[in-house]
């Protein structure tokens, strides 16, 4: 009963803090969703991008019995979905991102007809809204990691193959050429959205598994990221890889015990990791992003004997220290966080013990405090 309360109290607010807000334009889609903060269907297994404009793109996803091809839109004007263009081919556990033009790619997944992988790959235009082919990679890849190079191309690594076994391959895309070309294949198997950060050198960091890897653009090799299991000794999956302004790189978390209950940066001008102090709530499945003051906030996700997370903390990596964040209006595991152009985070979609959902909210960070010397 509580979370059902929760759940309405998200949507009366957003109603009452959005729905005076401008008609939404007309590329946005064809059909607005009568509640402020619902999406049309709910939606898990999904990645979430921010458009140049401000607004957020739900493509594909799983809604807890089937595999999805629809699509719809957040707006922060009027804080409701609307649909948009489908995709053509429904897939679940794809990866996505927005390139230099403003334009989304999205590839792989997994249609969910059968176990397997696609190799199929789409692009979306958000002033039409409209999905058009792109050219498909070598490689059918579900759950592959997927990030955008300083130069533009896409570098897309790892994932399952059809019968679920590892890609140890990578390949890239140019979106001028639109084609897809070999790269020299990682020296471990990599794969997961969000497991992969372009680093101020240009080399891209990838963190998943025992053994993380640098891609060098410039080169096209691959090298070893500090020592086996990191400073953790830990096999992560599940986890969060943030950049920090500092240039150093925060994990996370992760489905093993080690992993949830521990974090730990990569520090590149000495290829070696370090752990920092744990979190107080130990998770997987969680989402995090930086702060306007350079802080990680860290919210949801999955607790092993806990279930469904609503709690939040805040890493700030002067000090390294942990604070408690305000919670979610309701728990969920495997959710979209965005930053909204106001300051607020739209957290999305994902699953807790009552399903698979189709609410969001808007969270409101608190501000960091600044903490008080001895003797003021």
């Amino acid at each position: 009963m509580r979370r059902f309360s929760t759940s309405c109290v998200t949507m009366l607010w957003l109603g009452v803090v959005l729905a005076c807000g401008p008609a939404p334009r007309a590329d946005a889609g064809s059909v607005e969703s009568p509640v402020p903060g619902v999406l049309s269907t709910p939606r898990r297994l999904l990645p979430y991008v921010a458009l140049e404009d401000g607004r957020v793109l739900a493509a594909g996803g799983h809604d807890g019995s089937r595999t999805l091809g629809s699509c719809e839109v957040f707006d922060p004007d009027t804080g409701r979905w609307r649909s948009t263009g489908a995709l053509r081919t429904a897939r679940r556990n794809h990866a996505a991102v927005r390139l230099l033009d403003g334009r989304v790619l999205v590839v792989g997944g997994s249609n969910g007809v059968t176990v397997g992988a696609l190799a199929s790959a789409e692009l979306y235009a958000p002033d039409t809204g409209v999905w058009t082919p792109a050219a498909p990679m070598a490689e059918a890849r579900n759950d592959p990691a997927a990030v955008v190079l300083p130069d533009g191309r896409v570098l897309v690594a790892g994932g399952t193959d059809v019968d679920l076994r590892p890609v140890r391959s990578a390949e890239l895309f140019d979106p001028v050429a639109g084609t897809w070309s070999a790269v020299e294949a990682p020296g471990f198997v990599r794969g997961g959205a969000g497991t992969a950060v372009v680093l101020r050198t240009g080399k891209v960091l990838f963190v998943s598994g025992l053994q993380s890897e640098l891609y060098d653009p410039a080169t096209g090799h691959w090298e070893k990221a500090g020592a086996v299991g990191g400073a953790a000794g830990t096999h992560r999956l599940g986890h969060t890889v943030t950049l920090l302004p500092d240039g150093r790189v925060l994990v996370v978390g992760g489905t093993t015990t080690q992993a949830a209950r521990t974090a730990e940066v990569y520090v590149p001008e000495r290829n070696a990791w370090e752990l920092v102090e744990a979190p107080a709530v130990p998770r997987e499945h969680h989402a995090a992003l930086v702060t306007a003051e350079g802080a990680v906030l860290v919210v949801g996700g999955e607790h092993s004997s806990r279930g469904t997370l609503a709690s939040a903390e805040r890493f700030d990596p002067v000090p390294g220290t942990w604070t408690q964040a305000p919670t979610l209006h309701e728990p969920r595991g495997e959710a979209g966080a965005l930053w909204l152009r106001r300051g607020t985070v739209l957290v999305v979609g994902g699953v807790n013990e009552l399903g698979t959902l189709a609410t969001s909210e808007e969270y409101v960070p608190a501000p960091a405090v600044a903490q008080a010397t001895p003797g003021e």
